[in-house]
């Protein structure tokens, strides 16, 4: 029998089983201790020291219950360390908070990313923790090209780092599965293995249990909606092969005289929204899916993935993009409301809808609808409330099909706001740093500064937290950027040499301060001293050579590293960079055969090394962020 055990009341969810069995687990191997779970009606007054674990309403309301946003409490009462949070996954985020505080560090995906140091046990009858998250919206959307294990590896590190909410997107995830599983960009690594829709759709059911297991928030879908509701797959960027009927036609959107598919592809087609079939199909067919898939939390409720394919028409053009939006979202929320359906509705402002709605307004009774902001083409050199990121570019007024979405924040503030006027209830935004940025910057220092000081000012500009489009393996060259995501959105008081800090010294340990200095010199020349691209996109040859020489200055300290699994990641991006900045400073010049022979090694490079990187590199968006995927 253990000196202290843990006890939860039964019967009981299978999250709050789950948080028992976690910090079983973790305090065994941090103390040399062994500690038994013991499930109880009543939790036992013995006066001997104990761990109780449990929802508000097993310890008399101590906190109130909430679903939607989270609070965690860690209390100690007379030698008993009492466990609580606002809702099954927060008490699941104390019980990592508490194991943090004992010095357990998250530093990437899997078993191989904690960092669970010796502690005794007796400390934890003097841990006491009390935190409301900052922002109620923080998660992760599915892109790139991840495996199975990639993603529920990535899901099981979010709920340590008190992240809570994930996005699959698509019906079916299969278009990023595929990526994985075909293999296509790199079979010297692994035979393909072919996805079919039921595959994939058990995916993401597995994907599902997951969340549910750490009472995670499930979003799904987004785009498709427009091509689904009229009989025509829409789960990817495929174009479309099959014969579109006159029927089908009728109701897409106008565009230059003619109706059809938007370049082929289906999920970048609008609809004639001012074709009642059209409207009323549309609508129905999102009701008929939340109804039929109660398990989903927020249901993403976007129109097609492309800009400036509104219809032409003249009963259209009596409505802007937004209005016609709103319209439908408004028709969704009303008849889910109807059929008692507790679904949220998520609707957003990007790329046809980035102008707000003139006639159209989303009163406070339209309380199942959440608003999501995606800047997708902003700038990721500065922060988003930075004034001076500006360039006179218009946040407005545009002529139908004649958008130019604006590449710098004073712009998309602007947009931001004015959709503020005509809807001010739940938002977030939807964006991008660990798409491209991450991997096109490769600057993860300075990336990370970034998300943290935007992460920061989210409240200030009104939106309840943040979802990212991003890939899934982005602990490359190290985890700062998702931990300084992760960490400012949960407490957005926390200062970014902490986070570094924190990360660093349990990757590197005594070497931190060097690893730091190294990223730092790095960053002051992968930023560029002005403008809104990075060094490596700049094309001013006398920068990219100025980076080349810091590689140089550093090779001996890189070159003297072990060949850990600490140390592989770091040595690796080394060398990628240098790949990188060579390519680049041909360009400059104007030597492209050149630049792309250094390509050429680069590719190369990752492609013989992906066996190592594959947890923590997606290497298919690195070889698409140059062109070569």
């Amino acid at each position: 029998m253990s000196k202290i055990a843990i006890y939860y009341k039964k019967p009981t969810s299978e999250t709050i089983r789950f948080a028992a069995r976690e910090l079983k687990r973790c305090l065994e191997i941090m103390t040399d201790e062994s500690l038994d779970i013991h499930p109880c009606t009543t939790f036992p007054d013995n006066n001997k020291p104990a761990i109780w674990i449990g929802e508000p309403s097993d310890f008399n309301n101590i906190i109130p219950s909430n679903n939607l946003d989270d609070e965690i409490l860690v209390t100690q009462n007379y030698g008993v360390c009492m466990i609580t949070g606002s809702n099954p996954r927060s008490v699941l985020y104390a019980v990592y908070e508490l194991l943090e505080k004992f010095g357990a560090r998250w530093i990437g995906p899997g078993k191989e990313g904690e960092y669970l140091p010796k502690a005794k046990l007796d400390n934890i009858t003097k841990i006491d923790v009390h935190h409301h998250a900052s922002y109620r919206h923080r998660g992760v959307c599915i892109e790139g090209a991840p495996s199975i294990k990639h993603t529920l590896d990535m899901i099981d590190w979010m709920a340590k780092k008190r992240m809570n909410t994930f996005l699959l997107q698509f019906k079916t995830s299969i278009f990023f599965w595929r990526k994985w599983y075909s293999h296509s960009y790199n079979e010297r690594f692994m035979k393909p293995v072919d996805i079919d829709e039921s595959v994939s759709l058990e995916m993401d059911d597995q994907v599902i249990k997951a969340l549910e297991k750490r009472g995670l928030i499930l979003h799904r879908v987004g785009h498709g909606w427009t091509a689904e509701s009229i009989g025509i797959k829409g789960i990817g960027w495929d174009r479309f092969d099959g014969e579109v009927t006159p029927q089908q036609k009728a109701l897409m959107a106008e565009i230059n005289g003619e109706r059809g598919l938007f370049h082929g592809i289906p999920i970048n087609t609008e609809l004639c929204y001012s074709n009642n079939q059209a409207f009323e199909g549309l609508v129905n067919h999102v009701v008929e899916y939340a109804n039929e898939h109660k398990e989903i939390d927020c249901l993403h409720f976007w129109l097609s993935d492309a800009p400036n394919n509104f219809c032409e028409c003249p009963e259209c053009r009596k409505l802007s993009q937004s209005d016609h939006y709103v319209k439908l979202v408004k028709a969704v929320s009303k008849k889910l409301k109807e059929i008692n359906i507790k679904t949220r509705i998520v609707f957003l402002c990007y790329t046809n809808t980035l102008s707000a709605p003139v006639t159209e307004k989303i009163e406070i009774d339209v309380d199942n609808v959440v608003f999501m902001f995606a800047p997708i083409s902003r700038c990721y050199i500065h922060h988003l409330t930075y004034k001076d990121c500006e360039s006179g570019e218009k946040a407005d007024g545009w002529e139908l099909n004649k958008i130019q979405p604006p590449h710098t924040n004073e712009a998309f503030v602007e947009i931001l706001r004015k959709w503020q006027k005509r809807y001010d209830g739940d938002s977030f935004i939807f964006d991008y740093y660990l798409w491209r940025p991450l991997h096109d910057y490769l600057n993860p220092l300075g990336l990370a500064r970034i998300i943290h000081k935007d992460m920061q000012d989210l409240m200030q500009l009104g939106l309840n937290g943040h979802v990212s489009c991003q890939v899934l393996r982005c602990f490359y060259p190290v985890g700062l950027v998702m931990d300084a995501m992760a960490e400012t959105l949960w407490d957005r008081g926390v200062q970014f040499s902490d986070i570094v800090n924190e990360n660093l010294k349990a990757i590197f340990t005594d070497e931190a301060d060097i690893v730091l200095n190294y990223l730092e010199e790095l960053n002051k020349i992968l930023s560029p001293e002005s403008g809104h691209v990075g060094t490596l996109r700049s094309g001013n040859a006398e920068r990219i050579n100025s980076l080349i020489a810091i590689l140089d200055k550093w090779e001996p300290y890189i070159s003297s590293l072990s060949d850990s699994k600490n140390s592989y990641n770091l040595m690796h991006y080394h060398k990628l960079l240098r790949f990188r900045a060579l390519s680049s400073f041909h360009e400059a010049k104007g030597e492209k055969e050149k630049a792309s022979a250094y390509i050429d090694m680069m590719i190369d490079y990752l492609k013989r090394t992906e066996r190592r990187t594959h947890r923590y590199l997606d290497t298919w968006m690195e070889m698409h962020t140059v062109g070569r995927a």
